[in-house]
């Protein structure tokens, strides 16, 4: 027999339909939402080992590639050119400030000694390298501080090498060890005076005292460094901290400073009166470390305090959110 539904049950009926309709509209919008807005993954536990790995296609970089090696020719041969052009204006007492750590000496056997190591750079490890005196000169760098000194300039190497060190055991010198290897590379008119390094010429700020390599550049320029002013026709490093310590901390800050000063790069400013105005800014590459990567991190971020605090997992956590990246070049997830 056909039983007529009445009016109260087709109302139930319907309102449940609505309901489950709505639910289901409800899941798929969050759904669809959480695609765009999907909050980032904990990253499975690294080892510094494997954050290490991450080091090997740019350590391959700059040992193996013809482009690492055209690319820093390419800043000293604009180097040399700018250095040709005011000694051709009869400027006196010309110098050029080069930065030492992958400006003219390559360090990439060390950091590729880290590869398949649970070690990450420390100080120890350093000064025991810097010891072993195997750094090798970057390409074209021995022809340029040369040729600079054979021609009536004069070329300073201003690092962040401390003058001296205990920590790894011996009292290493690394002034002198420094010097040492420079020496063994051919670089010429390499000593004490034109070799300046961490500790040197500072400056006590606020009842602290300031290494910054401002107080060392101003030492040649005002005749500290070896007792006669100079004027520097070119700043050189891989480190934008090395042309000028006020180009920023974050990287979208120091992205800003160069595109400010994108006129001085490869290039000096006016030069009258016997004197140099502002000095070109020559920049290396190394994709290995530096302030760039720095710029990279967060440590409050994650509630940490010093960058020292965060794990290998963290720190490659955070290597992977700095990337503008593409994500419809992913094959979806199943």
């Amino acid at each position: 027999m056909l039983v007529k539904p009445s009016l109260s049950s087709l109302l139930t009926i319907y309102l449940t339909t609505v309901q489950k309709s709505i639910f289901s509209a409800a899941l798929t919008a969050v759904a669809l939402l959480s695609v765009g807005f999907k909050e980032p993954e904990t990253p499975a536990s690294l080892t510094q080992q494997q954050l290490n790995e991450q080091s090997v296609l740019a350590l391959n970089w700059v040992q193996q590639s013809g482009e690492y090696a055209a690319l820093t020719h390419q800043a000293f041969n604009t180097a040399r050119t700018i250095f040709d052009y005011v000694r051709s204006q009869k400027i006196r007492n010309l110098a050029v400030i080069v930065d030492i750590d992958e400006t003219v000496l390559d360090n990439s056997r060390y950091q590729a000694g880290l590869i398949d190591s649970n070690n990450r750079f420390n100080s120890s490890s350093w000064n025991q390298w810097i010891a072993a005196k195997q750094a090798v000169a970057v390409p074209g760098s021995v022809e340029f501080v040369n040729y600079v000194n054979a021609n009536g300039g004069k070329v300073f190497f201003i690092t962040d090498r401390t003058k001296s060190s205990q920590k790894d055991g011996t009292g290493n010198d690394l002034e002198v060890l420094t010097i040492d290897n420079l020496k063994s590379l051919g670089f010429t008119g390499v000593d004490p005076s034109t070799v300046i390094l961490k500790g040197e010429f500072t400056k006590t700020i606020a009842g602290k005292i300031d290494t910054s390599k401002e107080w060392r550049r101003a030492a040649v320029i005002n005749g500290q460094a070896d007792g006669k002013p100079y004027n520097v026709v070119a700043l050189i490093g891989d480190n934008l901290n090395d042309l000028d310590d006020k180009a920023g901390q974050t990287n979208q800050a120091r992205r800003t400073y160069v595109e400010s000063n994108k006129n001085r790069y490869g290039s000096i400013g006016k030069v009258s009166d016997n004197s140099i105005f502002e000095p070109a800014y020559i920049t290396l590459p190394n994709p290995v470390y530096g302030a760039w990567e720095l710029g990279i991190y967060n440590p409050k971020a994650l509630g940490k305090q010093q960058l020292n605090e965060l794990s290998p997992s963290q720190l490659s956590q955070q290597r992977k959110q700095a990337l503008s990246r593409w994500l419809s070049a992913l094959p979806s997830k199943p």
